[in-house]
């Protein structure tokens, strides 16, 4: 079984051979068109000559290495094939006079299952009214088109940041909100919302999907790791599921008795897809994605984690599901096996196969798409012999022979982030260009029946009329997720997108020793509001977002967004040196969408009115009589406006130097939004905030915690938890007095001391201030 470009090429080959002159061809042949058959089963193929002259020899090539020698009149084959694939037959005819051939690609497909799976989308195609619905996330609305006539139709406004759309049998259009936490239920027809269901405050539902039985829907809920079981009449929750982690792709079977849920962030060991039975609601699989340790790092493979694990996509023959990710090469660094990250090898696309009779990932088949960064939705042809990959980060749709994972071809100029896909029965191909604000629509025919590689683009149809973003935030946005722009990488594996998706972390640590740092946690860009804290990085080697034209040049391959001429003037060369703003209308850009990420998610260990819990309350209670405050100051929890670094006792040798430079301390992070940025410290060194207060903090050089009781270390990490940006009241001011917080403060506790560059001793300094309000010959040792 050859891979499609290579039959079709083979064919093209064959029947344009100079050696067989035209006027030798007066006899003609040709074969019925033959219907795709089963693997395993015998199909016939009838062979129709004309205009012989003298007795005819056939030979027949079956393209799966069956031949036969010519031989008189043999004019018809049965033949099986083993194995489902793409095969080019070839029967070439001779007579008394010359020869001739007719070919074609019979496909041999899997019994398919009956009927469709389902699962999560920002795009799906409604087959009986002939529209095609997108969710706009950022401006917060549902975008209709005809799927005929190609045009838009209506755009509705509906709740804040629409990231999942689901149809129902009964016409009805379900829409998940994320920022909003809810969902709303839709009539299609008259677009009228209908029902709004009220999703747990701050959980991030991410995916939904309605079983294909019309018994039951599926949402995930990142933030709280849970995923809920919903009515599909009323959307009422009839049960929730703990599952861990952060759920975020959600996918039904056909039958709707298997539900797959994909973990978005991965354990630095394994990446993880659960199988919930819809019966009883419980786990029956975890799906592991093992780390790959083994292969060797190319330019065309490497190793990896996955993660960044995106909706799985069942086959129609129900024997596999392809999940999209990414895989991080957390092994290779200076610090950790001695070799520099390249651009090649720091992030892959990764398409996972799970087996899902056997519950393992079937990891032989595991494809990396080669040049490519963040695949994120997978639509398999009715046969399930083609899968069409959006793939965010390099503008394009991939489209992979499903049995070999081959490289069929791609779909170009898609727009900016293409990630919903909708395949129709008239064999057009829906694409949502998430940040171009548009649906592109492919005719993929000849892909779709294998006859060629052709596609033709039909339309580009606009999904928004008032854009809600800026316009140069919005450029900014489009520049940070596109890698297929070669001034940002010239391979076209990494763009920022790639480590910060949606401008969030990827939960991973990384050796950035070969660009003058060290081992790096990747940080969270929101709430930051670009270099709003101050500068910017672990060890706050940029001064401005601009300075990131380094790490593009050097880590991701590209030719960066500076000229030589440019870089070649004064120090702004130099991180921290002369000035890059101004300079480029793309660096500019984009520091003007990070500089727009100006608020945290919210936290969900708050109370259901976002509240701070009683623990929350006796937490803050605690947190500044620790004075931590002292670094974690001000509205924005950090001093690094300040320029100020400190060593809690964390900088060890592998926490490198500071951009080449030597590295005296680590900037100040917030610790808003800290309950979902796990691990923690600037080399992730702990897992789990206890350990930042506990195990990594054994000389109490971040902050007096020794001191604690085991209960008030609980609610000291309550209130840290709870932190998420948002200014809290304090007791005294729910009963009517009091003031709000000062500006000055973080979370009211006004200490200011000055402190210079690699100020190692601000955190005693801070107990010093604060020891009054203790009582020294009353600490207390923790129970070990």
């Amino acid at each position: 079984m050859r891979s499609l470009p290579k039959v079709l090429g083979l064919l093209g080959g064959i029947c344009s051979v100079a050696a067989w002159p035209a006027e030798a061809l007066a006899i003609t042949a040709s074969v019925a068109e033959r219907a795709p058959s089963l693997a395993g089963e015998a199909v016939t193929f009838d062979l129709t000559i004309d205009g012989a002259v003298g007795p005819v020899q056939v030979r027949w090539d079956m393209g799966d290495e069956t031949r036969t020698e010519f031989t008189v009149d043999d004019l018809q084959q049965v033949h099986t094939y083993a194995a489902p694939g793409h095969y080019p037959v070839l029967a070439t005819v001779k007579d008394d006079v010359g020869f001739t051939s007719v070919s074609f690609v019979h496909t041999a497909h899997l019994p398919l299952v009956p009927g469709s799976a389902a699962g999560s989308t920002d795009l799906v195609y409604d087959q009986p009214n002939a529209k095609v619905y997108t969710a706009n996330y950022e401006n917060d609305s549902v975008t209709v088109l005809d799927a005929n006539a190609l045009i838009k139709l209506a755009e509705v406004p509906v709740a804040r940041g629409p990231v999942g759309l689901a149809l129902t049998a009964q016409g009805k259009l379900w829409v998940l909100h994320r920022d909003a936490h809810s969902l709303s239920i839709m009539d299609a027809a008259s677009l009228a919302v209908e029902r709004e269901v009220v999703l747990p405050y701050a959980s991030q539902p991410m995916g939904l999907a309605i079983s294909p039985t019309g018994d039951a829907a599926y949402v995930t809920l990142m933030a709280v790791g849970k995923v809920l079981k919903l009515d599909a009449a009323s959307g009422a929750v009839v049960a929730e599921l703990v599952l861990g982690g952060t759920p975020r792709g959600v996918s039904v079977s056909h039958d709707g008795a298997q539900i797959y849920v994909t973990r978005f962030i991965s354990e630095d060991s394994h990446g993880e897809v659960a199988r919930i039975d819809a019966a009883t609601f419980q786990v029956s699989t975890r799906f592991q994605l093992a780390a790959d340790t083994t292969t060797e790092d190319t330019d065309q493979q490497g190793r990896g984690l996955p993660n960044y694990l995106f909706s799985a996509a069942l086959s129609p023959d129900g024997s596999f599901a392809w999940v999209p990710g990414k895989k991080d090469n957390i092994y290779r660094g200076p610090f950790r096996d001695g070799l520099d990250l390249t651009d090649d090898n720091t992030v892959r696309p990764l398409l996972a196969l799970l087996n899902l009779a056997e519950g393992v990932e079937d990891v032989a088949r595991r494809i990396d798409l080669d040049d490519r960064n963040l695949p994120n939705q997978v639509v398999f042809t009715p046969l399930g012999d083609y899968a069409f990959v959006s793939v965010a980060g390099s503008a394009l749709v991939e489209v992979r022979e499903a049995y070999t994972g081959d490289f069929v071809t791609a779909l170009k100029e898609t727009g900016f982030s293409p990630r919903g896909l909708a395949l129709t029965e008239t064999d057009k191909l829906f694409v949502h260009a998430s940040l171009s604000r548009t649906v592109a629509v492919y005719d993929v025919a000849d892909i779709v029946s294998s006859h060629d590689l052709i596609t033709k683009k039909l339309a580009d149809i606009p999904t928004v009329a008032a854009e809600k973003l800026d316009a140069q935030v919005l450029r900014g946005k489009q520049l940070f997720f596109n890698s297929a722009d070669i001034r940002m990488s010239d391979q076209g594996y990494i763009s920022c997108a790639s480590c910060h998706f949606d401008g969030a972390d990827d939960g991973r640590v990384w050796d950035f020793g070969s660009v003058g740092e060290g081992l790096r946690n990747t940080v969270s860009l929101l709430g930051r509001r670009g270099t709003g804290h101050g500068n910017v990085n672990w060890s706050g080697s940029f001064d401005e977002i601009q300075d990131a034209d380094d790490n593009i040049r050097d880590l991701f391959g590209g030719k960066g967004f500076l000229s030589a001429e440019q870089l070649a003037v004064g120090t702004v060369a130099a991180p921290r040196g002369d000035k890059k703003a101004g300079l480029s209308p793309e660096l500019d850009a984009m520091a003007a969408f990070l500089g727009s990420l100006d608020t945290h998610h919210p936290s969900p260990f708050r109370n259901a009115d976002g509240s701070l819990t009683e623990d929350g309350v006796a937490g803050r209670a605690i947190f500044r009589r620790l004075g931590c405050g002292f670094c974690h100051t001000g509205p924005d929890g950090t001093d690094s406006a300040g320029g100020k670094l400190h060593d809690v006792g964390t900088v060890k040798a592998s926490s490198g130097m500071r951009a080449g430079e030597p590295l005296f301390g680590i900037d100040t992070p917030t610790l808003n939004g800290v309950w979902e940025t796990a691990p923690y410290l600037h080399d992730g060194s702990a897992p789990t905030l206890r350990d930042v207060l506990v195990t990594a903090n054994a000389e109490d050089r971040h902050a007096f915690t020794s001191a604690l009781s085991e209960a008030e270390l609980a609610q000291l990490i309550a209130y840290v938890q709870q932190l998420d940006g948002t200014v809290d009241r304090e007791p005294s001011e729910e009963d009517g007095s009091g003031e709000e917080p000062s500006e000055g403060s973080f979370w009211g506790f006004g200490c200011s001391v000055a402190s210079g560059r690699g100020d190692r001793h601000a955190p005693l300094l801070s107990f010093a201030l604060v020891a009054g309000l203790m009582t020294f010959g009353a600490r207390r040792r923790r129970p070990a």
